[in-house]
């Protein structure tokens, strides 16, 4: 029997590491200062990376996905997809800037859905791999969410709406898709979209609703409603999805999901009934890279040996939209 697996990933982070402290001088130079204190008690952010000005979304993913080239000189890419809520631009593709740079020639084309791009381009990919219509396909995502932090025109009524933005954080990542016929990959897969809530975050300038206004290309938000809702229908969800592939929560080592906060992993923690230390805890690493994050907390689980061979792990993706994703992988 043929198997989707992830035979490789990696991630790039940006030179420079941005700290709660940095942030308070940018908003206080702004205006209004959110203070380093604040920032770390009601986020719990400790570091972030930001690209450089010149370092668009497409230089992320290309320098990860150079790493997995490198590790597989002589492997054909069948299919390039470009994962994320970031984008070089509007037109073309930026999936087609990618594969200009990484100087290769496949089908190519970009997957957005907010923080759930990758996660749901590996849904895609491997059902399009199980219908043989694509062997070998490589998964990119690059995300700039810096751009979108407003740092300027803030007051103690607006700040509200903007405050989440300060966690975000730049990177890029890259994952390798393959078939095996041993026991082992990607063993369930299922979303669930509530498009009732897509007005809860936004960035909404760029599109049709606000082609020409540079004011609306911050993010903004009600975060805290944004909460709720998952905190109302995550539970619920994540049992269906295990009783649909007939497991249970005990035979599941690591939960690798989307990271707004460190009240993240309590707030899922007590709706799942899991302990603290099942779910993989990257936030004060790298703060909320949109749609990286939940590859960038499989990478770490990887590369810090929490996961290993004979292992199953869950991918739990959170989405505005709303969006929700689950993925059950055996390592």
């Amino acid at each position: 029997m043929k198997n989707i697996i992830i035979k490789d990933i990696d991630i790039y982070l940006p030179k420079r590491a941005v700290s709660n402290q940095d942030v308070q001088k940018m908003t206080e130079d702004g205006g209004l200062k959110i203070s380093a204190k604040l920032l770390e008690m009601s986020m719990g952010s400790d570091i972030r990376y930001y690209a450089n000005k010149d370092e668009q979304v497409s230089d992320m993913a290309v320098n990860a996905a150079k790493k997995i080239l490198e590790r597989n000189p002589d492997l054909k890419i069948d299919l390039l997809i470009f994962a994320a809520a970031s984008g070089d631009l509007i037109e073309p593709a930026t999936v087609n800037i990618v594969q200009s740079k990484l100087g290769i020639t496949c089908a190519a084309f970009d997957l957005k859905n907010a923080c759930n791009s990758v996660v749901n381009a590996i849904q895609v990919a491997s059902a399009l791999m199980m219908q043989n219509v694509y062997k070998n396909v490589l998964i990119v995502s690059g995300e700039k969410p810096s751009d979108s932090i407003r740092y300027h025109g803030l007051n103690k009524k607006n700040v509200k709406s903007h405050f989440a933005s300060f966690s975000f954080g730049d990177a890029g990542v890259a994952l390798l898709l393959g078939q095996t016929t041993d026991d082992k990959g990607i063993i369930f897969q299922r979303q669930l979209s509530l498009g009732k809530h897509w007005n809860l975050c936004q960035i909404p300038g760029g599109g049709s609703m606000f082609p020409a206004d540079s004011s609306k290309l911050f993010f903004s938000g009600d975060t805290f409603g944004l909460k709720n809702i998952f905190g109302k229908i995550v539970p619920d969800f994540v049992q269906e999805c295990l009783h649909e592939a007939q497991m249970s929560m005990d035979e599941i080592k690591l939960i690798c999901t989307h990271q707004v906060s460190k009240s993240t992993y309590q707030s899922l923690a007590k709706g799942v009934k899991v302990s603290l230390d099942k779910i993989v805890q990257t936030f004060h690493l790298y703060g909320n890279t949109a749609a990286s994050s939940v590859p960038i907390a499989f990478h770490h689980a990887l590369k810090s040996k929490m996961a290993k061979a004979g292992d199953t792990v869950m991918l739990l993706g959170l989405a505005a939209g709303v969006n929700l994703s689950v993925q059950i992988i055996r390592l």
